[in-house]
């Protein structure tokens, strides 16, 4: 064999050899590229733009009767506060310590019920909600669903509002009846007339439908539902589970032990945030309420 000879075998040789390692790494990368997970295909809901947030209607704004709130114990301006240092102080340390429970607890709606009629629930909603609100922090819903005897209206002198009871039967849209008061971050849904078959009406899907509709328009919302009597009607058990507390008002001097004894056994099944001891005389219609609660 010559030189020329080998020089030739050793170059088909190398050849071979590169055509070898060629085959396996190519091998090897189907081998990789078989195991590796595989991307989705696009498809065109992936490359279709994401929808525009939902525009809600604004809601209508409603000024609040000072004469009104006065004369119902509603404690809305800086001199009436000035003027009633004790009412103002009961309710600065019930809106603390409500507070506390719904931070707590991350409650976000709190229905305030009581055992009797004229025990002062509806003014403890409202005192409490403007106490609330007047902090700025979170926007405060107040929902009137006393149906038999509204109130949250014609104590905060509202009567340019749409009925409540409309949406709830399906006449009306939830920014029909929500409406802002002059104190920033307050609003409203009620009514001044009473309505008949308010158990049924409430036990519809509507009410659902509201409070979803409050949580899209304002996420960090306070709902304070006023509720009527527990041992007088229904209307709370069938709004009690929608509710993640409740909060018993009861009049010294007035509520009966076996009527709170009675309220707390039906809302047993239910979470009962605390008792609302309220220590006003019913005679002196001057006098603001003071408070004792109890957790």
């Amino acid at each position: 064999m010559t030189i020329k000879d080998a020089l030739d075998r050793a170059k088909l040789l190398k050849q071979a050899r590169l055509r070898e390692e060629r085959l396996e790494q190519a091998a090897q990368r189907e081998a990789q590229a078989a195991s590796a997970p595989r991307a989705e295909p696009h498809s065109f809901m992936a490359e279709a733009p994401r929808p525009a947030p939902v525009r809600l209607a604004p809601l209508a704004m409603v000024d609040i009767s000072a004469a009104a709130c006065e004369e119902s114990r509603i404690l809305l301006t800086e001199e009436q506060r000035r003027a009633l240092p004790q009412a103002d102080a009961a309710y600065r340390l019930l809106r603390s310590r409500v507070q506390q429970r719904l931070k707590r607890s991350n409650w976000s709606t709190l229905a305030i019920v009581s055992p009797e009629p004229n025990a002062g629930k509806t003014v403890t909603a409202l005192n409490l909600a403007l106490y609330i609100a007047r902090e700025q922090q979170r926007p405060v819903y107040v929902v009137d669903l006393d149906m038999r005897n509204p109130s949250v209206c014609k104590y905060l002198g509202l009567t340019a509002v749409r009925p409540l009871p409309e949406y709830l039967t399906g006449d009306a849209a939830p920014e029909d009846v929500l409406v802002q008061t002059s104190v920033p971050g307050l609003i409203v849904a009620g009514a001044r007339a009473t309505v008949e078959g308010a158990s049924e009406i409430l036990a519809g899907p509507r009410l659902e439908n509201l409070l979803a509709h409050i949580r899209m328009r304002s996420p960090d919302a306070l709902v304070i539902i006023d509720l009527p009597p527990v041992n007088v009607t229904d209307e709370a058990l069938v709004v009690a589970p929608r509710v993640d507390a409740l909060l018993v008002v009861t009049r010294e001097g007035q509520t009966q032990r076996r009527d709170l004894e009675r309220t707390l056994s039906t809302l047993a099944e239910y979470t009962v945030a605390g008792v609302i001891v309220n220590q006003s005389s019913d005679d002196q219609v001057t006098q603001y309420d003071t408070y004792g609660y109890a957790a």
